[in-house]
Order: C-alpha cells, then sequence, then structure tokens
C-alpha cells in the first residue's frame, strides 16, 4: 500500500517518507472495520483541541473494548504535526482492533459556497452510540447517493420518522432566531467537538426536528473539525426516487 503523493504517514510510531510505499499489515481491525479513529485540523502544525479528540478517542476505544495509550498517542500526534507536509492539514489517526496505530495527512477540502444536502434514511446501530469507529460503509454509500442526486453530500434523517440527525462526517445545526439548534445527542448523534465549540460562542439548543420542518428554518450550518463552518444553501427535498432506484439496481 503506498501513501497518496506529498502526504506525511506514521505507523507505530514509524515515519514513512512522503510518496515511500508503505507495509501495513491486514489485521482483522483493517479487514473488519474493528477499530477507531479521530480527524483533527493542524494550524501552522499545531492541532486544534487534541485533548478532546484524543479524550473522545478513548470514549470510542472503550464502547467497542479497544484498549489505547493516550499518553503514547499524544506523543506521536505532537511527532506527526511536526512531519507534516503542508503545516495547515487534516490529520487522521487510525487504532486497529490488532493495535496499529496509523497516522495520515490529509488535504482541507475546498467546501462549496453553499452546500446542497440530500436527506437519506438512516438507522443508527445501537451498539455503537457515541463511537467513531472505522466502520464507515454506510456514511460512504450515503454520500455517493447524495452526489448522484445532485447534492454535495447525504443529510441522514432518521428511517422511521424522518427526524434530522446528522451527515457522514460531521454534524447538522440550523438557526432559530439568533439560536443555533442541534439535534440532540440521545438520537444518537456523535457527541461533535465542533458543535461543542459553538456552544461556547453563540445561544445554543437542542430540539428534535422533522426533515420537513427545516423549510422554516433562518439558515443551517454544516460543523466538522476539518471543515469548520459551511453554510447550507438547500436540502433537497425531491430524492426518494433516486434511492429507490439504486436500490432497485442493488437488487
Amino acid at each position: 500500500m503506498a501513501t497518496p503523493p506529498a502526504l506525511a504517514l506514521m505507523l507505530d510510531g514509524a515515519p514513512i517518507a512522503p510518496g515511500a510505499p508503505a507495509r501495513i499489515p491486514l489485521d482483522d481491525g483493517l479487514v473488519r472495520g474493528d477499530g477507531v479513529f479521530e480527524g483533527m485540523r493542524c494550524y501552522g502544525r499545531r492541532p486544534r483541541t487534541p485533548g478532546a479528540h484524543l479524550d473522545r478517542l478513548a470514549r470510542s476505544a472503550a464502547v467497542v473494548g479497544l484498549a489505547v495509550d493516550l499518553d503514547l498517542l499524544r506523543a506521536e500526534l505532537a511527532a506527526f504535526c511536526g512531519m507534516t507536509v503542508e503545516p495547515d492539514c487534516a490529520v487522521r489517526l487510525m487504532v486497529t482492533r490488532g493495535g496499529q496505530r496509523i497516522w495520515r495527512e490529509e488535504p482541507i477540502p475546498t467546501p462549496p459556497e453553499g452546500m446542497r444536502l440530500c436527506p437519506t434514511p438512516h438507522r443508527v446501530t445501537p451498539l455503537l452510540i457515541g463511537a467513531k469507529t472505522l466502520s464507515y460503509a454506510a456514511n460512504m454509500q450515503a454520500a455517493r447517493l447524495a452526489r448522484a442526486a445532485g447534492c454535495h453530500d447525504a443529510l441522514f434523517v432518521r428511517a422511521d420518522d424522518g427526524l434530522v440527525l446528522e451527515g457522514p462526517t460531521w454534524a447538522f445545526g440550523w438557526l432559530e432566531g439568533d439560536a443555533l439548534v442541534f439535534p440532540p445527542l440521545g438520537l444518537g448523534v456523535l457527541d461533535s467537538i465542533t458543535r461543542r465549540l459553538a456552544a461556547e460562542a453563540v445561544p445554543v439548543r437542542e430540539r428534535e426536528a422533522h426533515v420537513d420542518d427545516l423549510a422554516r428554518a433562518d439558515g443551517a450550518l454544516v460543523l466538522s473539525t476539518v471543515q469548520e463552518a459551511v453554510p447550507v444553501s438547500e436540502v433537497a427535498a425531491a430524492v426518494r426516487e433516486v434511492l429507490a432506484r439504486h436500490a432497485r439496481e442493488a437488487r
């Protein structure tokens, strides 16, 4: 397995030169998506809120019964941020069931001026509530279906009743007057660190909302560590036919 061009990679504390081939053992954690991860953002090779991210990684690991050494990860994070090719970049940490620690530099994506979101039916897995695991196949499929429907990304809504949840890789909030409103964490959405930071800056509240209620919102935002805050221009209404077609093709 080779690294993407001009990106840094570190495996179990050992740096791998950008562009050099990397040999990563295929333990069961990688084969089955059994592990946890965190995505961070570096500004001038300084990670934003590293303690919050590593603490959440530890909580994710506890949910799936995976042991992590936070002191070791703090030291590796500092070393890796010092070796990234770009001073401003995203950093992904993956810890597998087999104990591998994979650090990867990733480019910061350029967001659209306004995101068009595709409401996509989804069910939160009860066994993984609150955990960022490597099992992201459903999230990536949702993003592909959204692009096929002419949108930038998916917005998960609860399959049973259409309640707004989150995106495949980000938190979602909408404006009601001066307040920023989020779906309750009790619905199974991830405890977003950027969502927490937003709550320190502006009035925030939580409430359940059906996707159709968003038509009355005063605005909406996609929030993530890497993308920061991106305005939403539209939550598409007519996507059921596209989703049904893909379901038929899958059969």
